[in-house]
């Protein structure tokens, strides 16, 4: 049985638990924010619900999302229970506004490159105690991708931390979240759009972003490259995302020094994680693949989310067993 499987199986559980509507894994369309944390609490649901209005975010929606013959927009969060951008939002929200909680985690990581002494507040977001935001995109069009919008059609990080190390220096910390998901071969180099994005990310007239890169290894040839196969294609957007924030000098927003990518993945995920992506890799794993194609392997962390919150155990236990209970083995 994948994990994927299991996954679905255990959040049927958890409906059955909480609701005795809806159907599968799939909430009733009246009791979508019984996908939330602490959703008996009306003011704790609002807060989630008032930041992505506030920030004009998206939410990640299914087909069954949209009444039948519609599409679905993106403005109420989605029924489906295995939801990753639900599951980040479930780990992650609700310590936000807490610095030493945010400090904690972050710290917890292990081999991280700087010791990080502070988290700041993210001024991309509205309002104050952001150390925590979501589907961040960057000031200015630096992948040239046009249209910046929070959580569509643009590369975007699924949680992100301002950060200051201990000589003062400011670190973008992205956090790209998975849950169940797996990936066939996809070449995202491939067609009309295929074009469009070796044209945006290595065209080698000039707008090479990925053989400008520091982290990322140049190649010979782009297309069909395990930079264009998902998961991978994720991961190199990010960090280019990143890295050109820092590389320029006139960025008003968040400006940095340095930039650390996190990437939270059940280890449980076999099917992700174990996967030999053997199209674009001889490596025999994700990680392995990922690690060949990066120049400094001290700037990208793959973690299990429990390890992640583990150090929120005693400060956040409501929180901590509600995690353990909805989403660990």
């Amino acid at each position: 049985m994948t994990y994927e499987v299991k996954q679905r199986k255990r959040q049927e559980l958890f409906r059955k638990s909480i609701t005795s509507k809806g159907f599968k894994y799939i909430l009733d369309d009246s009791e979508r924010d019984r996908n939330l944390y602490n959703w008996q609490d009306k003011d704790s649901v609002r807060r989630v619900k008032d930041y992505f209005k506030g920030n004009k975010i998206k939410w990640w929606n299914y087909y069954f999302d949209a009444p039948e013959g519609q599409k679905p927009d993106g403005v109420n969060m989605t029924r489906h229970l295995v939801s990753s951008q639900i599951a980040c939002i479930n780990h992650l929200f609700f310590i936000k506004h807490d610095k030493e909680a945010v400090l904690s985690i972050i710290n917890g990581i292990k081999n991280m490159p700087a010791r990080i002494k502070d988290v700041m507040n993210i001024p991309c977001d509205k309002g104050i105690d952001n150390y925590i935001a979501f589907e961040v995109v960057p000031s200015k069009d630096y992948l040239h991708e046009k249209d910046l919008k929070r959580g569509e059609f643009c590369t975007s990080v699924d949680a992100f931390i301002y950060a200051l190390d201990e000589n003062n220096e400011r670190w973008l910390i992205p956090i790209e979240w998975k849950y169940t998901e797996t990936y066939e071969r996809d070449d995202m180099s491939n067609g009309r759009k295929g074009k469009t994005r070796l044209s945006r990310y290595c065209n080698t007239e000039g707008n090479n972003l990925i053989g400008n890169s520091n982290q990322l290894k140049s190649l010979p040839d782009y297309k069909h490259s395990i930079y264009f196969q998902e998961p991978f294609y994720q991961l190199m957007r990010q960090t280019l995302w990143a890295e050109c924030i820092c590389s320029n000098k006139e960025e008003k927003v968040l400006p940095a020094e340095h930039f650390v990518h996190i990437h939270v993945c059940p280890k449980e995920n076999k099917e992700l994680l174990n996967r030999c992506y053997s199209e674009v890799t001889d490596k025999n794993s994700m990680e392995e693949a990922w690690r060949e194609m990066l120049s400094d392997q001290s700037l990208y962390h793959l973690v299990d989310p429990k390890e992640l919150m583990s150090p929120i155990a005693n400060s956040y236990p409501e929180l901590y067993n509600y995690l353990q209970s909805r989403y660990w083995q």
